[in-house]
């Protein structure tokens, strides 16, 4: 039978074999189906901007995929597993927050009853979610049942953040604010530096920090040429004051 694509999501990290282990539970019980590394550097612990991070990639994960997202620092815990039907795509991973965004526009919401055997209590993500996925995929059966959005964490979080929720490997800074709530006359002050708004890099001198609306949707602080979090002085979860 054709496999659906599995799609995985974590913070994980690509050192180690934990990632690797993702995917040979996927290899081992659905032999010859695809598996995307979507992302595995999401800042570590961080459900609530991780879901925003999460969401805004959403749109080219195809239909009909298996997305396996693992940023659980409860891992072990009575925390529930969730399988969120979003948009012709399954979603499974803890219920913390990381499904927030996803919630009040999911067509169904399940609880995860299903637990297979005696597991160890720090790798969820390769002995819990992971076999889920592949069992849904082989369509075999996995005890669940429906919730509400309002009865899952996150339920009532904010669906922006004006905070860093993300630093990628040029140094610049995601922010869990969607771009569209900007106008392009916003300004974006963070301590003697003044962000002005910019198309792309190349329309700023090199060296020069702006603001822009990043190819994820989201409001980034960028340097042409530079690193806006060593220019800038900031980290993931420092506060970026946006006024619209």
């Amino acid at each position: 039978m054709p496999w659906p694509p599995f799609v995985l999501f974590t913070d994980y990290g690509l050192e180690g074999p934990y990632v690797g282990h993702l995917h040979m539970v996927i290899a081992g019980a659905c032999p010859g189906a695809t598996s995307i590394d979507l992302q595995h550097d999401i800042p570590p612990f961080r459900p609530q901007g991780a879901g925003i991070l999460l969401a805004s990639q959403l749109h080219w994960v195809p239909q009909g995929s298996m997305l396996v997202a693992v940023v659980d620092p409860g891992v072990g815990t009575g925390r529930r597993g969730l399988v969120v039907h979003y948009q012709g795509r399954l979603l499974i991973g803890p219920d913390n927050g990381l499904f927030a965004p996803l919630l009040h526009e999911s067509e169904r919401i399940e609880v995860i009853d299903w637990l297979p055997g005696d597991i160890p209590a720090t790798f969820h993500g390769r002995d819990w979610f992971a076999p889920v996925a592949a069992r849904l995929a082989s369509g075999q059966e996995v005890d669940r049942h429906p919730v509400s959005a309002a009865s899952c964490v996150g339920r009532d979080w904010p669906g922006e953040l004006d905070e860093v929720i993300y630093i990628d490997r040029f140094g610049n800074l995601i922010t869990g604010r969607q771009g569209s709530a900007l106008s392009t006359d916003s300004e974006i002050r963070v301590g003697q530096h003044r962000l002005r708004w910019a198309r792309t890099f190349a329309d700023r001198p090199v060296g020069a920090p702006f603001w822009h609306v990043d190819a994820l949707g989201l409001v980034e602080l960028s340097v042409n040429q530079g690193s806006a979090a060593e220019l800038l002085g900031l980290k993931v979860g420092d506060p970026v004051p946006i006024s619209l």
